[in-house]
């Protein structure tokens, strides 16, 4: 197998300031789907119902599970279900499952480390892409999306990554 390699060429964005999760817009069947967010600190891949309706799948299709989510504050909640979903983004074809929750989300989709890692995808935040190797042993690269935000998120990454420039220039004039 290749070795897969970053280097500052692979960086999307020019400047390593910035704090941008990993948003690919790409497909789930054939229905596109904004906001995929990539998080290799996520132990299980998650979409909201809201998600599901829009897909057109049905309810009945959901699995049952006694599998808790656990969040950034050791609150549990549970999934309304499971599902095994077609997904693709550039040229890599997968499956995945994911947990359905009733909930706001600020993601369409979560990919976390069980789908992360059967398809030997290697994330990397700070070049804002991931690499695999294809079936046919081929290093490929995946970007992301160069806008992922609307509205207030907007508005909030590019003024932090406004003021950290700033402050960086400034630190580098001292």
């Amino acid at each position: 197998m290749p070795n897969i390699v970053f280097t500052p060429q692979d960086m999307l964005i020019k400047t390593n300031l910035h704090d941008r999760p990993l948003y690919y817009t790409r497909y789930i069947s054939d229905v596109k789907v904004d906001q995929m967010h990539i998080n290799p600190g996520s132990s299980i891949s998650i979409i909201p119902k809201g998600l599901l309706l829009h897909l057109r799948i049905p309810m009945h299709r959901l699995t049952p599970t006694s599998t808790a989510i656990c969040g950034f504050n050791s609150g549990r909640s549970y999934p309304i279900g499971k599902i095994r979903l077609k997904c693709q983004i550039g040229d890599l074809q997968s499956e995945v499952t994911c947990y359905v929750i009733d909930a706001d989300t600020s993601y369409n989709t979560l990919l976390g480390r069980p789908w992360i890692h059967d398809y030997m995808i290697v994330p990397s935040t700070l070049h804002q892409c991931f690499k695999y190797v294809d079936k046919h042993g081929f290093v490929k690269t995946e970007f992301a999306d160069i806008d992922p935000f609307k509205g207030v998120e907007s508005y909030y990454s590019d003024s932090c990554l406004y003021e950290k420039s700033k402050r960086h220039l400034d630190e580098g004039d001292a």
